[in-house]
Protein backbone atom coordinates (compact mmCIF):
# COMPACT_ATOMS: atom_id res chain seq x y z
CA UNK A 1 0.00 0.00 0.00
CA UNK A 2 2.77 2.72 1.17
CA UNK A 3 4.93 1.83 -2.28
CA UNK A 4 2.04 2.44 -4.30
CA UNK A 5 1.29 5.63 -3.39
CA UNK A 6 4.65 6.72 -3.28
CA UNK A 7 4.56 5.28 -7.11
CA UNK A 8 1.04 7.82 -7.85
CA UNK A 9 2.31 10.57 -6.30
CA UNK A 10 6.06 10.18 -8.21
CA UNK A 11 3.79 10.16 -11.69
CA UNK A 12 1.71 12.93 -10.38
CA UNK A 13 4.68 15.21 -10.12
CA UNK A 14 6.02 13.93 -13.31
CA UNK A 15 2.93 14.82 -15.06
CA UNK A 16 2.96 18.42 -13.43
CA UNK A 17 6.27 18.85 -14.32
CA UNK A 18 5.93 17.84 -17.67
CA UNK A 19 2.86 20.16 -18.53
CA UNK A 20 4.98 22.95 -17.00
CA UNK A 21 7.49 22.28 -19.47
CA UNK A 22 5.11 22.11 -22.26
CA UNK A 23 3.52 25.37 -20.95
CA UNK A 24 7.39 27.00 -21.22
CA UNK A 25 8.16 25.95 -24.50
CA UNK A 26 4.37 27.76 -25.58
CA UNK A 27 5.00 31.15 -23.73
CA UNK A 28 8.63 30.90 -25.65
CA UNK A 29 7.02 29.84 -29.37
CA UNK A 30 4.25 33.07 -28.24
CA UNK A 31 7.08 35.32 -27.86
CA UNK A 32 9.19 34.00 -31.23
CA UNK A 33 5.98 34.91 -32.97
CA UNK A 34 5.53 38.45 -31.56
CA UNK A 35 9.22 39.00 -32.51
CA UNK A 36 8.76 37.81 -35.68
CA UNK A 37 6.01 39.91 -36.43
CA UNK A 38 7.60 43.28 -34.93
CA UNK A 39 10.78 42.88 -37.19
CA UNK A 40 8.44 42.22 -40.35
CA UNK A 41 6.47 45.84 -39.66
CA UNK A 42 9.69 47.29 -38.90
CA UNK A 43 11.01 45.53 -42.27
CA UNK A 44 7.94 47.08 -44.16
CA UNK A 45 8.28 50.32 -41.84
CA UNK A 46 11.92 51.26 -43.73
CA UNK A 47 11.20 51.67 -47.29
CA UNK A 48 7.59 52.47 -46.88
CA UNK A 49 9.24 55.54 -44.73
CA UNK A 50 11.95 56.14 -47.70
CA UNK A 51 9.15 55.96 -50.47
CA UNK A 52 7.46 58.47 -48.62
CA UNK A 53 10.32 60.53 -48.37
CA UNK A 54 11.04 60.29 -52.11
CA UNK A 55 7.22 61.19 -53.37
CA UNK A 56 7.42 64.71 -50.67
CA UNK A 57 10.91 65.54 -52.15
CA UNK A 58 9.31 64.97 -55.65
CA UNK A 59 5.94 66.23 -54.96
CA UNK A 60 7.99 69.67 -53.46
CA UNK A 61 10.23 69.65 -56.62
CA UNK A 62 7.53 69.58 -59.51
CA UNK A 63 5.15 71.50 -57.58
CA UNK A 64 3.47 74.85 -59.20
CA UNK A 65 3.08 77.85 -56.93
CA UNK A 66 0.07 79.56 -57.19
CA UNK A 67 0.21 83.62 -55.63
CA UNK A 68 -3.91 84.75 -55.96
CA UNK A 69 -3.78 88.55 -56.16
CA UNK A 70 -6.76 90.35 -55.65
CA UNK A 71 -8.56 92.54 -58.52
CA UNK A 72 -6.85 96.00 -59.01
CA UNK A 73 -9.61 97.95 -57.27
CA UNK A 74 -11.86 100.07 -59.72
CA UNK A 75 -12.04 103.71 -59.65
CA UNK A 76 -14.88 105.69 -58.00
CA UNK A 77 -15.42 108.31 -61.06
CA UNK A 78 -15.00 107.11 -65.07
CA UNK A 79 -14.11 110.29 -66.23
CA UNK A 80 -16.03 110.51 -70.22
CA UNK A 81 -12.34 110.62 -71.30
CA UNK A 82 -11.27 107.31 -70.29
CA UNK A 83 -14.01 105.27 -71.61
CA UNK A 84 -13.85 104.16 -74.86
CA UNK A 85 -16.55 104.75 -78.12
CA UNK A 86 -17.90 101.08 -77.47
CA UNK A 87 -19.07 101.71 -74.47
CA UNK A 88 -20.92 104.57 -75.18
CA UNK A 89 -22.46 102.72 -78.19
CA UNK A 90 -23.27 99.72 -76.21
CA UNK A 91 -25.52 101.53 -73.50
CA UNK A 92 -26.84 103.98 -75.57
CA UNK A 93 -27.94 100.97 -77.92
CA UNK A 94 -29.60 98.93 -75.13
CA UNK A 95 -31.64 102.18 -73.60
CA UNK A 96 -32.64 102.66 -76.95
CA UNK A 97 -33.98 99.10 -77.35
CA UNK A 98 -35.76 99.42 -74.05
CA UNK A 99 -37.84 102.45 -74.78
CA UNK A 100 -38.08 101.93 -78.57
CA UNK A 101 -38.83 97.86 -79.05
CA UNK A 102 -42.03 96.50 -76.98
CA UNK A 103 -44.80 95.20 -76.25
CA UNK A 104 -47.76 95.80 -74.59
CA UNK A 105 -47.59 93.76 -71.95
CA UNK A 106 -43.54 94.30 -71.09
CA UNK A 107 -43.73 98.56 -71.76
CA UNK A 108 -44.03 99.54 -68.48
CA UNK A 109 -41.09 97.32 -67.38
CA UNK A 110 -38.89 98.08 -69.36
CA UNK A 111 -39.44 101.84 -69.43
CA UNK A 112 -39.14 101.74 -65.38
CA UNK A 113 -35.56 99.73 -66.31
CA UNK A 114 -34.53 102.65 -68.78
CA UNK A 115 -35.60 105.52 -66.31
CA UNK A 116 -33.11 104.05 -63.99
CA UNK A 117 -30.33 105.29 -66.67
CA UNK A 118 -31.46 108.95 -67.15
CA UNK A 119 -30.20 111.94 -65.37
CA UNK A 120 -32.00 115.63 -65.24
CA UNK A 121 -33.10 116.84 -67.59
CA UNK A 122 -33.84 113.89 -69.78
CA UNK A 123 -35.45 112.29 -66.04
CA UNK A 124 -38.45 114.92 -66.12
CA UNK A 125 -39.32 114.50 -69.60
CA UNK A 126 -38.95 110.95 -69.85
CA UNK A 127 -41.82 110.94 -66.78
CA UNK A 128 -43.91 113.73 -68.52
CA UNK A 129 -43.79 112.22 -71.91
CA UNK A 130 -43.17 108.84 -71.84
CA UNK A 131 -44.51 107.49 -68.87
CA UNK A 132 -47.35 109.60 -68.63
CA UNK A 133 -48.67 110.10 -71.96
CA UNK A 134 -46.90 107.17 -74.16
CA UNK A 135 -47.20 104.16 -71.91
CA UNK A 136 -51.49 105.33 -71.12
CA UNK A 137 -51.48 105.13 -75.19
CA UNK A 138 -49.70 102.03 -76.13
CA UNK A 139 -51.69 100.24 -73.26
CA UNK A 140 -55.04 101.52 -74.01
CA UNK A 141 -54.75 100.44 -78.21
CA UNK A 142 -52.30 97.04 -77.59
CA UNK A 143 -49.52 98.78 -79.65
CA UNK A 144 -46.13 97.02 -80.50
CA UNK A 145 -43.16 98.62 -81.73
CA UNK A 146 -39.69 97.29 -82.81
CA UNK A 147 -36.79 99.33 -83.50
CA UNK A 148 -34.09 97.52 -85.77
CA UNK A 149 -30.99 99.41 -84.80
CA UNK A 150 -28.60 99.70 -87.91
CA UNK A 151 -25.44 99.69 -86.31
CA UNK A 152 -23.46 100.71 -89.71
CA UNK A 153 -24.25 104.57 -89.07
CA UNK A 154 -24.00 104.54 -85.25
CA UNK A 155 -21.88 107.84 -84.79
CA UNK A 156 -20.11 108.66 -81.45
CA UNK A 157 -19.38 112.58 -81.20
CA UNK A 158 -17.79 113.76 -77.97
CA UNK A 159 -17.26 117.23 -76.64
CA UNK A 160 -14.40 116.67 -73.81
CA UNK A 161 -15.04 120.54 -73.26
CA UNK A 162 -17.93 120.18 -72.13
CA UNK A 163 -17.77 116.47 -70.74
CA UNK A 164 -20.10 114.73 -72.64
CA UNK A 165 -20.88 112.32 -75.32
CA UNK A 166 -23.50 112.26 -78.21
CA UNK A 167 -24.14 108.80 -80.14
CA UNK A 168 -26.28 108.70 -82.70
CA UNK A 169 -28.37 105.65 -83.38
CA UNK A 170 -30.40 105.03 -86.69
CA UNK A 171 -32.53 103.09 -87.30
CA UNK A 172 -36.05 101.36 -88.98
CA UNK A 173 -39.06 101.75 -86.27
CA UNK A 174 -41.96 99.37 -86.82
CA UNK A 175 -45.20 100.00 -85.19
CA UNK A 176 -48.20 97.14 -85.23
CA UNK A 177 -51.59 98.15 -83.32
CA UNK A 178 -53.23 94.99 -83.01
CA UNK A 179 -52.63 92.81 -85.85
CA UNK A 180 -52.57 95.93 -88.12
CA UNK A 181 -48.60 96.57 -89.03
CA UNK A 182 -48.28 100.95 -89.67
CA UNK A 183 -45.74 101.36 -92.30
CA UNK A 184 -42.34 101.90 -91.52
CA UNK A 185 -40.52 104.77 -90.58
CA UNK A 186 -36.65 105.85 -90.32
CA UNK A 187 -35.32 107.80 -87.41
CA UNK A 188 -32.28 108.14 -85.34
CA UNK A 189 -32.28 108.43 -81.28
CA UNK A 190 -29.40 111.10 -80.58
CA UNK A 191 -28.75 110.20 -77.23
CA UNK A 192 -26.35 112.47 -74.71
CA UNK A 193 -24.23 111.02 -72.31
CA UNK A 194 -22.52 112.28 -68.87
CA UNK A 195 -20.72 110.16 -66.63
CA UNK A 196 -21.23 110.24 -62.63
CA UNK A 197 -19.83 107.75 -59.69
CA UNK A 198 -20.56 104.51 -60.23
CA UNK A 199 -22.58 102.25 -58.19
CA UNK A 200 -24.10 98.60 -57.89
CA UNK A 201 -26.30 99.38 -60.31
CA UNK A 202 -24.65 101.59 -63.00
CA UNK A 203 -21.15 99.58 -63.52
CA UNK A 204 -19.42 102.38 -65.37
CA UNK A 205 -21.28 105.51 -64.15
CA UNK A 206 -23.26 106.59 -67.23
CA UNK A 207 -25.84 108.42 -67.34
CA UNK A 208 -28.70 110.33 -70.63
CA UNK A 209 -29.21 113.56 -70.05
CA UNK A 210 -30.75 114.53 -73.30
CA UNK A 211 -32.20 112.25 -75.65
CA UNK A 212 -34.19 113.56 -79.12
CA UNK A 213 -35.95 111.70 -82.25
CA UNK A 214 -35.28 113.09 -85.37
CA UNK A 215 -36.47 111.22 -88.62
CA UNK A 216 -33.90 110.47 -91.20
CA UNK A 217 -33.41 108.71 -94.76
CA UNK A 218 -31.19 105.39 -93.74
CA UNK A 219 -29.80 105.90 -97.74
CA UNK A 220 -28.58 109.44 -97.55
CA UNK A 221 -26.92 108.94 -94.75
CA UNK A 222 -25.14 106.22 -96.23
CA UNK A 223 -24.45 108.20 -99.37
CA UNK A 224 -23.14 111.04 -96.76
CA UNK A 225 -20.74 108.01 -95.13
CA UNK A 226 -19.58 107.48 -98.35
CA UNK A 227 -18.44 110.74 -99.87
CA UNK A 228 -17.19 110.82 -96.51
CA UNK A 229 -14.75 108.46 -96.64
CA UNK A 230 -14.19 109.10 -100.42
CA UNK A 231 -13.23 112.79 -99.34
CA UNK A 232 -10.37 111.30 -96.50
CA UNK A 233 -8.98 109.04 -99.03
CA UNK A 234 -8.80 111.87 -101.67
CA UNK A 235 -7.36 114.11 -99.15
CA UNK A 236 -4.27 111.67 -98.00
CA UNK A 237 -3.13 111.97 -101.69
CA UNK A 238 -3.15 108.03 -102.22
CA UNK A 239 -0.80 107.42 -100.00
CA UNK A 240 -0.03 103.54 -99.14
CA UNK A 241 0.06 102.43 -96.10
Amino acid sequence: MGKNRVRDNLQNIEKVAGRAGSDTIRLWESYRDQAYLWRSLALLQMPATALSIIMALVLYATADTVVEVPDYPLPGYYSVEKLPDAQFITFAEQVVNLIASYQPANARQQFQTARSFLWEPALSQFDTEILTKELRTIEETKRSQLFLVDQTLTKVSRYPEEDYVIVRVPGTRQKLIGREAIPQEQFAYYVKMTTIPRNINNEYGIVITDMRLAQIDLNQERSKEAQDLNLRFKKKGGGRL
